[in-house]
């Protein structure tokens, strides 16, 4: 397995293992990858497209949202010292005071988390649930066959046997089926569950089956289709087979004006759309990204500044990978704190109004702009470029949360401590 594979299974392990009380006795199994998925995602909320100093009251937030206590700082900047990517100075107290970035892109972040790894010596369990997880993802397996391979992996039978029991116990590994019948099937794969999939599109007749194809060719022409504009004779419970069994994924975008949903096909991952592997984690920033952008073509009026053209949307995006600054607007500073938070975005107050922003992460308005190029999506009408963003999201629900029907309500309390977070990246970032 090579470095890109293993950091990417840790971070997403971790993904889970984030859900769990902490005081759960079967988290001693799984100490390096906690650790190491820790750092990656710290590491990818640092990640800028050139070597910046930021204070260390923003990598406080960027710790935070990776699920540091504060009293952990210092061993994870530690980790990431040692595999130098970062470096930073200390005050009298040899505390941090500044941190230097040399970490320049989504996937050397995800390759030092699997060097971050071997360095905290991990038990065999966890070796095996990395072997298990990139296994699954291929293909479901049934237990025996999961199983079997990681005996011919140079795990023991008992390590096998505890490994497949820790997966299921922590959702690392789902399962689907009649008994008897049972497949452990990774959530993360490419085209969903096969048994799901088959089984859902054996109920339907052949007119819902040709609904279902019309559906993926609408979506696969226009990622980030929006679910409104699925055609009336298509019924709902089609489109909500498909995202239950994962042929198409939503992500739900909300503003103060309302929400939307945006739909993509797993597909647009595979091979077509530039260098950028499946398995990176700004693939996911960059749908999250284009869904912000469809919210303001779709839900925009003029006077809040609709995006209208392609013309326009492309000239947001050059504008960013130029590394310039877009705006001014006023919902800059409100509507994109999410991608803000993650560190993919930087936002300052500009005059005469609002704010402006700026891309940190270049890689994500390139896939984005790859998705957009590679569909040849058509767009109408005019809008000013200063105008572009007043109306854009405030938040997203991502397809994993959107699957498990979790739903994080945003209340007022909330708003306030993120934009207590905000206000803390902006007010000591240089700019």
């Amino acid at each position: 397995m090579d470095k890109l594979t293993k950091g990417t299974w840790i971070v997403n392990t971790v993904k889970h293992l984030a859900e769990l009380k902490q005081y759960t006795t079967e988290l001693a199994f799984y100490e390096a990858t906690e650790q190491a998925g820790k750092a990656g995602a710290f590491l990818g909320r640092l990640v800028a497209d050139k070597q910046e100093i930021i204070p260390i009251q923003n990598a406080k937030v960027f710790a935070r949202q990776s699920s540091i206590s504060p009293a952990e700082l210092n061993t994870y900047l530690s980790y990431l010292r040692q595999a130098e990517k970062v470096d930073y100075s200390v005050d009298a107290m040899n505390r941090p005071k500044e941190i230097e970035i040399y970490c320049f892109s989504g996937k050397e972040a995800l390759e030092s988390v699997s060097t971050i790894y071997e360095t905290l010596e991990p038990q065999q369990e966890e070796n095996a649930s990395l072997i298990g997880l990139n296994h699954t993802f291929h293909l479901p397996r049934t237990t025996d066959e999961l199983k079997q391979y990681l005996t011919t992996s140079n795990i023991s039978e008992e390590c096998a046997e505890t490994t497949i029991k820790l997966q299921q116990s922590f959702g690392l590994v789902r399962e689907s089926g009649q008994s008897g019948e049972k497949v452990l099937f990774n959530e993360y794969s490419f085209n969903g569950d096969p048994q799901r999939v088959v089984k859902a599109l054996s109920s339907l007749d052949n007119n819902e089956r040709d609904m279902v194809i019309e559906i993926q060719n609408l979506i696969s022409e226009t990622q980030g289709f929006l679910i409104e504009h699925i055609p009336s004779h298509i019924p709902t419970y089609i489109v909500e087979m498909m995202e239950g069994v994962g042929l198409v994924d939503g992500i739900t975008v909300q503003s103060a004006i309302g929400s939307a949903t945006f739909l993509t096909t797993p597909q647009i991952k595979g091979q077509g759309i530039g260098n950028f592997s499946l398995s990176e984690d700004v693939f996911h920033k960059a749908k999250i990204l284009l869904s912000c952008l469809r919210f303001g073509q779709t839900k925009s009026t003029w006077g809040r500044g609709k995006i209208s053209t392609l013309d326009k949307m492309m000239n947001i995006l050059n504008k960013l990978l130029r590394g310039q600054w877009v705006g001014p607007a006023t919902a800059i500073g409100q509507d994109y704190a999410l991608l803000e938070i993650d560190g993919v975005i930087q936002t300052r107050p500009a005059k005469p109004y609002g704010f402006e922003m700026k891309l940190r992460q270049l890689e994500v308005g390139e896939l984005v702009r790859q998705m957009i190029t590679y569909n040849k999506v058509a767009l109408e009408a005019e809008a000013n470029i200063g105008d572009l963003l007043k109306d854009q999201p405030s938040g997203c629900i991502i397809p994993e949360t959107r699957k498990s029907e979790i739903f994080a309500k945003s209340t007022a309390p909330v708003e306030a401590l993120r934009n207590k977070l905000l206000t803390t990246i902006r007010t000591s970032s240089g700019v």
